[in-house]
């Protein structure tokens, strides 16, 4: 019987990693597609993606991968420190030998002993929920066409910007995007050397919009003709509808989405008042490892766009990285959580602690204080581009 390895990824097995990943997501994709360039910010050496994939090997070969990709963000200046789970595969001929269990027990047993807040999956609910993670988080979805421009603008006719595309050498225009990134209350850090590559995430293609010669915002969009646009910013919100016009225009489109973050209040407003129609949803799948700060950032966030409450609420959580009896309080703009003495107002499980924070829907914030129930679900949001 071959011997069985299970760890990180050694890394003169790189490539072998890669082509197994390849096998097991894309064989037969019809647009032959491979995680070099869907996700070239994971998978190019320079980002170590054997370092970043615990695995399991018969012998020489991998059976089984998981993906262990670090990320640092910002949430109304506090730090995070995020793990983007990714590519969970396993071969066909070992499907059933426990290696997505092993694989994904590796990852966890990495976010609890490096101390990560919290974790980012895109997935199965079910399939996930296993190991910890459920849907959470607030974001609008926001659909605007041709026909809703027209008739906000009254005539029909091409945008005043031109786009063009953006590449490795604009190295002044990636300056201004990542300050213009770097300004939202709640940002993943990115480095400029990177930029490129994580704009070109899930087949996006990134454009720079101008009048003239000047610089007036940017987009994305995707490779293969889709509406969703992953990522615009316009350098002044009065621009946005023309730049939204040019991104129609330069991806021959009639229609496009864009997802948004409750906290973004400035581009939340503007789209409310001139999309065709909206909906709520959840923007990801998480699991929460460090339920103190994650609270702390994304309750202090919420704290910013709105007026809340004040009060404390006392929290006792039996997470799988050992139980947190938290103190949560609001006054005014102020928020701080402290670990908590005496009797909790509520006690939850892991996974109902996860939803109640931050679900769309929990039975559990009913009961409540009052004072407390407009501080849930926090304003949680990933942004597509950062997803691994």
């Amino acid at each position: 019987m071959n011997n069985i390895y299970k760890g990180r990824c050694p890394e003169k097995y790189t490539n072998e990693l890669i082509d197994m990943l390849d096998t097991v997501f894309f064989t037969g994709d019809p647009n032959n597609q491979k995680f070099m360039t869907l996700l070239p910010k994971l998978y190019k050496e320079k980002y170590s993606p054997a370092y970043n994939n615990v695995v399991v090997m018969e012998g020489e070969e991998i059976k089984g991968a998981v993906g262990c990709y670090p990320l640092y963000a910002v949430a109304s200046g506090r730090k995070l420190k995020i793990l983007g789970i990714g590519n969970v595969a396993v071969t066909e001929d070992c499907r059933g030998k426990g290696y997505m269990k092993d694989t994904m027990q590796m990852a966890l047993d990495i976010m609890k002993e490096e101390n990560f807040d919290y974790s980012l999956l895109g997935g199965q609910r079910q399939r996930y929920g296993f190991f910890g993670y459920e849907p959470i988080g607030l974001e609008y979805r926001f659909l605007i066409d041709k026909g809703n421009v027209r008739r906000i603008i009254g005539e029909t006719r091409k945008s005043e910007f031109t786009a063009r595309q953006i590449t490795e050498n604009d190295t002044d225009i990636i300056k201004k995007i990542k300050e213009i990134h770097e300004k939202l209350p709640f940002f993943v850090e990115r480095k400029e050397e990177d930029y490129i590559d994580i704009m070109h995430s899930w087949n996006n293609i990134p454009y720079a919009a101008f009048k003239g010669d000047e610089f007036k915002g940017y987009f994305t969009l995707e490779k293969h003709g889709g509406k969703y646009l992953h990522e615009i910013r316009a350098v002044d919100i009065d621009d946005m509808l023309e730049l939204i016009m040019c991104a129609m225009d330069t991806g021959n489109l009639e229609g496009v989405a864009i997802n948004l973050p409750a906290f973004d209040t400035e581009y939340c407003d503007f789209m409310a008042k001139n999309c065709g129609g909206y909906s709520i949803g959840t923007p990801e799948m998480i699991n929460i490892f460090n339920f103190r700060n994650f609270i702390d950032a994304f309750l202090a966030l919420k704290a910013e766009r709105m007026n809340l409450a004040s009060g404390t609420l006392k929290i006792l959580v039996h997470g799988m990285n050992g139980d947190e009896f938290l103190a949560v309080t609001v006054d005014g703009k102020e928020v701080t959580v402290k670990e908590a003495a005496g009797d909790a107002d509520i006690e939850l499980s892991h996974r109902d602690a996860i939803v109640f924070i931050s679900g769309l829907y929990s039975k559990d914030r009913l009961d409540i204080p009052a004072f407390a129930q407009g501080w849930f679900p926090l304003d949680f949001f990933s942004y597509s581009l950062d997803n691994v």
